[in-house]
């Protein structure tokens, strides 16, 4: 099976800050990215990527596997990257031709021969268009999420959906004497984790499922619908409430309840996050605190690239882009959105919408110079034994030079 997972560029938009910084198939949610996922149920699939031109070089060294951005098509089902997709609703989609799929009048895909495909990828392809020749239409039922809050809430379900994969009720790792579990049958723990006495894992609101190499250390409380990734370490007396995903190699500790840290992130102290998306390399000083209700209890609203978007929902937190900081004690209000590459300090709110690469103290903006960034970014990697590639050396300094902004 040839698959085409696609992004297109004017949807993306509604993702940031997560976005700026990679393709939609990248974003968490459940256990699993999109890609991840369907890697997972279809390892058979030839799976190719078409993303922003941007992204391509980065996307190419990250994922090696896939073509990124061929200059020829097959036959093949294309999928829109935002959608949740799972083998099942894939199987539905095969048995048609030349076809274009919807759900809840979003465009989620087709099922091209290669001459169709060609035509649309001569005429700008998935990322910048719809298939432009009159094809049959067909409404499909996937979880197609249109902003980050939408993640945030489908990913408990995502979770429990997502748990099928694994097997429940087995621990391939250790959990101390002193250990409480509450529904055993729906926790899952990898090989080379620890389970320390004193925690406590509740899988009776649904599945906990915690990867390898993990430690959970004494006191620790983690409820279910929950998902630990590889290599992440939960602090002492840490309170992490279902509907939570925290990604490989993170350090929690504090309060967190039904957020997406994507990977290594930091959020070490006391302080809360709910209803949030975190991006990669973000590091939350102490008593760091969001506000994801309204003392009004009216739904959040959200500033979306330059427009105010009514989320419908009560529950709206953080979103934080990748490489952003924040000093102790920070405080953010409901529906915040930070760009990659920021430095929050200082007291009182800072506003709700802060673009790239902004040095705010006491709600006063700066530009956190290149350089300094560029610099931090290395130490922080290395503090993980990874590092910055030419190529993603690269690719920040052109988003920093697309936010407008001056390296001097």
């Amino acid at each position: 099976m040839n698959i085409y997972l696609f992004e297109n560029k004017s949807e993306t938009l509604n993702l940031e800050p997560l976005s700026l910084t990679r393709p939609s198939f990248d974003l968490r949610c459940g256990v699993f990215s999109v890609l991840e996922r369907i890697r997972l149920e279809l390892p058979d699939a030839h799976i190719s990527l078409f993303v922003r031109e941007e992204l391509a070089d980065v996307v190419r060294e990250r994922f090696p596997e896939q073509e990124v951005n061929p200059g020829g098509v097959e036959a093949a089902l294309w999928l829109n990257s935002r959608a949740l997709w799972r083998k099942r609703i894939i199987d539905t989609m095969l048995p048609f031709e030349n076809t274009v799929f919807f759900a809840q009048e979003n465009f989620v895909g087709a099922i091209l021969d290669r001459e169709i495909g060609e035509k649309w990828l001569n005429r700008g392809g998935p990322v910048a268009t719809r298939p432009q020749t009159p094809l049959a239409s067909e409404n499909i039922s996937v979880e197609c999420p249109v902003y980050l809050w939408d993640y945030v809430h489908a990913n408990g379900k995502v979770i429990t959906e997502d748990s099928a994969l694994f097997d429940l009720g087995s621990s391939k790792g250790t959990i101390d004497s002193g250990v409480h579990l509450l529904n055993e049958a729906q926790l899952y723990l990898g090989s080379g984790s620890r389970v320390k006495s004193g925690a406590v894992l509740d899988a009776e609101g649904g599945p906990v499922i915690i990867g390898q190499e993990v430690t959970v250390l004494p006191g620790a409380f983690l409820e279910g619908p929950l998902v630990i990734g590889d290599g992440t370490l939960i602090k002492a007396g840490a309170r992490i409430y279902g509907g939570t995903t925290i990604g490989p190699g993170c350090k929690i500790g504090g309060e967190v309840t039904e957020s997406i840290f994507q990977s290594w992130s930091n959020k070490q102290h006391d302080g809360f996050i709910g209803n949030a998306f975190i991006g990669e390399w973000v590091n939350l000083g102490a008593d760091t605190n969001n506000s994801d209700l309204k003392n009004n209890y009216t739904n959040v609203k959200v500033t979306v690239n330059g427009e105010v978007v009514d989320s419908g929902s009560l529950f709206v937190g953080l979103f934080m882009g990748d490489h952003s900081k924040t000093g102790i004690n920070t405080m953010f209000n409901t529906g915040t959105a930070v760009g990659p590459g920021s430095n929050i300090v200082g007291y009182g709110f800072p506003p709700r919408t802060i673009a790239p690469f902004s040095w705010m103290v006491n709600g006063r903006r700066r530009i956190h110079l290149l350089e300094k960034f560029m610099l931090a970014a290395r130490v922080a990697k290395e503090r993980r034994n990874q590092h910055i590639s030419t190529v993603e050396e690269q690719f920040y300094k052109r988003l920093f030079q697309d936010a407008g902004l001056n390296s001097s």
